[in-house]
């Protein structure tokens, strides 16, 4: 079982991109975590889902965003630092909510997939009239698949090279500006204000934070973090006593070390070195940067078995920890842009979407499955029964074309297969997927 801590509960997802201040804790199989009566984790899985229109302005930073956990896509050369052991280093670990920087992040992603024409935000229907009009000879110019909202930003995050520029003042101003061939997009948060803007679309989304929704989700984080403290097999106030289990926990699966000293954007930073124990998973190390000075992260890379090059690594190219210009987090829409306003969700709209969730698996289910997969390692396979299956993926497997183009066929399904990730979709409607190699995946489909 695992218990997420978050230093700062702020729902500042859906646009804010910052360091990460959450960690999951792995805790022993026996330990009973209390919730109040009044909080089900049903609930709150409803109120993710229900979220759902929102999952593309929250997918999009994160795409890039991955960023302020990055190692640096143009690394500089080496430098020799004070020495530092990996509880040390992890102890370092910036936490500060207040924290200003601004830069520019890279993203690289070479997983291996197969060469599309593939153009975001575009109907199959769309496609299928064009196919049909236009020349023979023209045919390869055609998409081979329309991609669109959450499925274009995912296509997005396993393929090719995006930047970035970011600035954060604190946690209640922050804003993303990802550089497209010929436009941007804008995700900014200012105060309880949060815009999405598409340069391409011409369009503008625009959402209020309620404050008192977000000072209760701190008090229930607070108040379950209170009721717990005596049963967690750490001080969670210490960070010294949170590395040290962290580390013994890592240890069971993978062989930590601490490499070579580096400079990325031109700041000396230090390096942590997983690498996976067993022989059944597509990682072959992941490697994270962490500021000397800060404690930011400032690049992540993780190596595929079999690649020379790193499948994924994002990272700082350039930063600079001075508070940007309050100018950066203002937004006034372009003239000749539609505005639309997102409410935020309300009670109302939880309860509205309660009846159109798959069925969900009991919490004596979950807990099991959870100290399943953490028993697994590096080798862990999640299953998604076919009754727990969102409607719109059983949509997009019998109606885009993109399905049958990034997967193949196999006994009993088909396969989605990258550098770094495979995922068999089962005939009955099962759905596994892992980090793991393709046998791996079908034996354990078949069990």
């Amino acid at each position: 079982m695992s218990l997420a801590l978050c230093h700062n509960p702020h729902p500042k997802g859906l646009f804010q991109v910052e360091r990460s201040e959450a960690a999951t804790y792995p805790l022993p199989k026996d330990l009973l975590i209390t919730f109040p009566k009044e909080y089900r984790l049903k609930e709150a899985h409803q109120m993710s889902r229900n979220r759902r229109r929102w999952i593309p302005a929250v997918l999009a930073p994160v795409l890039v965003a991955g960023s302020v956990f990055g190692f640096s896509v143009q690394a500089n050369a080496a430098i020799d630092l004070p020495d530092k052991s990996a509880s040390q280093i992890l102890q370092m670990i910036n936490t500060n909510p207040d924290i200003a920087f601004s830069g520019t992040i890279v993203k690289k992603a070479s997983m291996g997939l197969p060469p599309m024409n593939i153009v975001p935000d575009i109907s199959q229907s769309m496609i299928d009239e064009m196919a049909k009009k236009m020349p023979k000879e023209m045919g390869d110019f055609l998409p081979r698949a329309s991609a669109q909202g959450e499925l274009a930003l995912a296509l997005e995050f396993f393929a090719g090279t995006h930047r970035a520029n970011i600035y954060v003042d604190g946690i209640n101003k922050s804003r993303l500006q990802v550089l497209d061939l010929l436009s941007e997009r804008s995700f900014i948060r200012n105060g309880n204000e949060l815009w999405a803007y598409d340069a391409t679309k011409s369009l503008a989304q625009r959402t209020v934070i309620n404050e008192r929704e977000v000072k209760n989700a701190e008090n229930i984080a607070r108040l379950l973090l209170a009721m717990n403290k005596s049963k967690l097999p750490f001080d969670y106030t210490s960070p010294a006593a949170v590395a040290d289990y962290l580390l013994k926990e890592a240890t069971k699966y993978s062989i930590i070390s601490v490499a070579s000293d580096i400079k990325i954007a031109n700041r000396g930073a230090y390096q942590i070195t997983l690498t996976p124990k067993s022989n059944q998973s597509l990682v072959a190390s992941a490697t994270i940067s962490i500021d000397a000075a800060t404690g930011l992260p400032l690049a992540a890379r993780i190596m595929a078995v079999g690649q020379s090059t790193p499948a994924f690594e994002v990272a700082f190219e350039s930063i600079r920890f001075e508070t940007p210009a309050a100018s950066n987090f203002n937004f006034t829409p372009p003239a000749g842009t539609r505005v639309i306003e997102v409410p935020a969700p309300t009670q109302a709209d939880l309860m509205r979407e309660l009846g159109k969730l798959p069925a969900l698996p009991s919490e004596a289910d979950a807990k099991a499955k959870l100290e399943d997969l953490i028993n697994q390692g590096w080798g862990a396979v999640v299953k998604v029964p076919a009754a727990q299956v969102p409607v719109e993926l059983r949509a997009l497997q019998a109606e885009n074309k993109l399905y049958t183009e990034l997967t193949k066929p196999v006994a009993g399904g088909r396969i989605f297969s990258s550098a770094l990730l495979n995922i068999f979709f089962a005939d009955n409607g099962d759905i596994y997927a892992g980090s793991v190699t393709v046998e791996r995946l079908l034996a354990v489909a078949q069990r």
